[in-house]
């Protein structure tokens, strides 16, 4: 029977069995006789309800359903009337200032609900007697009064018996995940007020370089990106620049413990763990006996690595560097997935293709050649030899040389056979063990991610190749989950980044030997130099070396991301926002010209435009807003932040339950959807993790969508900007561009000559800001003791008073104009 019309007939039913007993029910025998039969049978809640739930900040609630918790029932004894006015709407609905001055007991439960769904979080109340129902929003985020909605009205069991479909699609529990109800007592989205952003013209600006910075620029990414491409300088750069894995990151602002346990949670408690060794450790072979153990077992060595954390510098090092001899002793093939045929689909064709080229191209052995071919295959020939055309040999050579080579054709014509068998043949003859690298399949699609472990596997375990095959921890773990994998190796070994100030340093000096032209460089068959390049470059290695603050950000604003840091480097490199002909000249004439932290906040927070924006920044707004509800300025560092303590809500791997997550901020007055939107926001920007590594998808209407994952952690991209950046200047000064001001006057205020990029009028723009912050703060009636904004402001006060003392300094303002600049 259809769902709607079985509990149809359990309603019918049971006002049948109330008529027949007329008598009055207390409050318990209310809810065991209607109030269970309507939630759990007729609504289909069953399996759904907590009953007496209770939280310290509110008390008692009668009944809340869903998991997590969508909506509150505050239920009352029959004899308790709700007397609901006539004047209802076709639909049932009714102001809800119009109910409560119609009946006091309404007044009363309707309030007791509210304050039960705001300071948990709940957006919906239902209150009822058993025979009378009101649902309504009672905890809004949409800047509405609760007392100037509607209600959804049903006066009595035959009343909602009439209107059953609009009960059942309104108030079940897959009318309520339908949002149904929210749709019903709502008129269209309140929107929230435009950011200052829009008040700016042509936003978001690009900044133009000048004739300098463009040349720094070039020549920065020719010289630290683009010189890891040069294969005449591979063997040279990965031999001087190449960092092992040493200590964790002394600059790193999460516990060691969060950084320890990269890739274990790629597994479930319940299934099969594999054994994860690190495989690059400081002072220990990179090649040694365990990784070749895997190989001899015909099983192809995993390198499991996050993106950019040095995957492919790895297998190139050792190739060049800590396993050359054994390379030197092997036939070894390269294959780039990233950058090889990205529009070939056939990676089964490519990868075969590129055997062969390699072969030809590094050992000069073209398997095609005909006396390769009849060596290849002499045990084929003389087979033939004794066969029925053998008898052609002396009496008609012509006919049997014509029937030889079609049969040697026919054999090479198997592809796959054929370059097998040629492998195989040229390890013997050469007395050479054979190596297939396979790096970059992860920047495929899923499904040439799915080839290319198989391929992997195939080459292993039918080829005797040792197989080299490096992959992310999630692609890993949903190829494992696919079917791929379904077999997958009983080790993986990890690839961690390197130290973030020992990489760069490296990285820099060899820029610099390149820059003046010590280095041999046979990019573009040219000799470029630039010593404006060379001056720059040294600026920023003896400030990295002094100033600690800088090591700090670059490892903690990347995430450890190697290829983000080297990006972040070289955009800092010419930037317009950056004044580099300065810098150049202080270290001409001083010779230590040191870097400042705000420099680099500047670069990450503006990149090449003159004002923050969401789509062109590597940061993120922490206090943007998807509702017009001022708390949720805060929503997301108090996420953050809540990941970032220790506590029982912690597993081992430091990642937090989704569940906890929505019971801890429903807690604290926020809906489940903006719990899930932060969550979403959050995790795209990389200040959180999941436990899979994924992230969400956009819709049509650019909303972030996807099933929420079973836990989160937080990174530290996310720690640097709690910890570092959200009280600053510098933060704030860009951030209220982009940030719905929901105060009038202060949002006029702010607005108020607003394209001025003078230091004090953003001075007093980021202190006007901080304050209209502080008060939206101070809405919290009981905030949780992990996160403090007030605190926060004062820990990261320094850029403010950098400022003012800047402003005095330089006379722009007067010790009288700052009277009101504290906190």
């Amino acid at each position: 029977m259809n769902p709607l019309h079985e509990s149809y007939e359990i309603l019918r039913n049971l006002i049948s069995e109330l008529n027949a007993h007329e008598k009055d029910y207390n409050e318990a025998q209310t809810r065991f006789h209607i109030i269970d039969t309507i939630l759990e049978e007729c609504l289909n809640w069953k399996g759904m309800i907590e009953v007496e739930s209770y939280e310290s900040n509110s008390g008692f609630t009668d009944f809340e359903l869903g998991s997590p918790r969508k909506v509150i029932v505050e239920a009352k004894k029959e004899g308790v009337s709700f007397d609901i006015p006539s004047g209802r709407s076709i639909k049932n609905t009714m102001p809800i200032k119009s109910l409560i001055l119609a009946n006091p007991n309404i007044k009363i439960a309707m309030e007791q609900v509210q304050n039960y769904s705001s300071n948990r979080g709940v957006p919906i109340s239902i209150i009822t007697n058993g025979h009378q129902y009101i649902a309504f929003i009672s905890s809004r985020t949409d800047g509405v009064s609760v007392l100037d909605g509607n209600a959804l009205t049903f006066i009595s069991l035959q009343d909602i018996l009439n209107n059953f479909t609009l009960f059942w699609e309104c108030l079940s529990s897959q009318g309520i995940d339908d949002n149904k109800l929210m749709r019903q007592l709502t008129v269209g989205d309140v929107r929230l007020p435009s950011k200052l952003s829009n008040q700016l013209i042509n936003y978001p600006k690009i900044l133009y370089s000048s004739e300098l910075q463009t040349s720094l620029r070039q020549l920065s990414e020719l010289f630290i990106q683009d010189i890891v491409e040069d294969p005449g300088l591979e063997a040279s750069f990965y031999k001087q620049c190449y960092c092992e894995s040493g200590p964790l990151n002394q600059y790193s602002l999460l516990s060691k413990s969060i950084l320890n346990s990269r890739y274990a949670s790629i597994f479930s408690e319940n299934e099969r763990q594999p054994s994860v060794y690190p495989i690059n450790e400081k002072n220990k072979s990179n090649l040694d006996e365990s990784i070749f153990s895997d190989a001899i077992s015909r099983r192809p060595i995993v390198l499991v690595g996050d993106v950019g954390v040095g995957k492919t510098s790895f297998i190139k090092n050792l190739i060049h560097n800590s396993a050359s001899n054994e390379f030197k002793k092997a036939i070894y093939i390269y294959i780039d997935l990233g950058s090889k045929a990205t529009l070939n689909t056939d990676i089964k064709n490519l990868i075969l293709n590129e055997i062969s080229n390699q072969l030809y191209e590094k050992y000069k052995v073209n398997i095609e050649e005909s006396a390769f071919v009849k060596r290849l295959y002499g045990e084929e020939i003389n087979k033939f030899e004794r066969g029925i055309y053998g008898e052609l040999k002396n009496s008609n050579p012509d006919l049997f040389k014509e029937k030889l080579i079609e049969k040697l054709y026919s054999l090479q014509e198997d592809k796959k056979n054929h370059i097998q068998k040629s492998v195989e043949f040229i390890s013997k003859e050469h007395r050479k063990q054979i190596i297939i690298c396979i790096d970059n399949a992860d920047q495929r699609n899923f499904d040439i991610q799915q080839d290319a472990f198989i391929i992997s596997q195939e080459l292993s375990k039918e080829w005797s190749a040792i197989v080299f095959l490096s992959v992310r921890p999630q692609t890993f773990y949903k190829s494992k989950h696919s079917g791929a994998l379904n077999a997958y190796p009983h080790k993986i070994f990890t690839i961690s980044p390197p130290r973030i100030d020992e990489m760069i340093s490296k990285r820099l000096r060899y820029a610099v030997r390149l820059a003046r032209g010590e280095e041999v460089s046979p990019l573009n068959n040219a000799s470029v130099t630039s010593e404006n390049l060379a001056l720059f470059l040294e600026v920023l290695i003896s400030s990295l070396q002094k100033n600690k603050e800088l090591n700090e950000f670059l490892a903690n604003i990347t995430g450890g991301n190697i290829r983000k840091v080297i990006e972040f480097v070289t955009g800092f490199i010419g930037s317009p926002n950056i004044d580099a002909e300065k810098i150049i000249d202080l270290q001409e004439e001083q010779g230590r010209y040191i870097i400042p932290l705000h420099e680099f906040t500047k670069q990450a927070l503006l990149g090449d435009y003159s004002h923050y924006s969401q789509e062109t920044s590597s940061s993120m707004n922490v206090l943007d807003l998807t509702t017009p509800d001022q708390k949720e300025h805060f929503l997301v560092p108090l996420l953050i932040s809540y990941l970032g303590v220790k506590g029982d809500h912690l597993d081992k791997n430091s990642f937090c339950r989704y569940t906890n997550i929505i019971t801890e901020f429903q807690n604290t007055g926020f809906t489940q959807k903006q719990i899930d939107d932060a969550l979403r926001r959050t995790t795209n920007r990389k200040l959180i993790e999941t436990s899979l590594r994924v992230t969400f998808e956009e819709d049509e209407d650019r909303v972030l969508i996807g099933e929420m994952p079973d836990s989160f952690r937080i990174t530290t991209i996310g720690a640097y900007h709690i910890k570092k950046w959200l009280g600053d200047f510098a933060y704030l000064d860009a951030m209220l561009f982009d940030t719905p001001i929901l105060v009038p006057n202060v949002r006029e205020h702010l607005s108020q000559n607003i394209s001025s990029m003078d230091i004090k009028d953003r001075f007093f723009r980021a202190l006007e800001f901080r304050r209209y912050l502080l008060q939206s703060w101070k809405q919290f009636i009981e905030a949780p003791s992990y996160f403090n904004f007030e605190e926060i402001c004062l820990e990261q006060n320094a850029g403010f008073e950098r400022v003012k003392q800047h402003l005095l300094t330089t006379r722009k303002v007067k010790n009288e104009d700052l009277i009101d600049c504290k906190l």
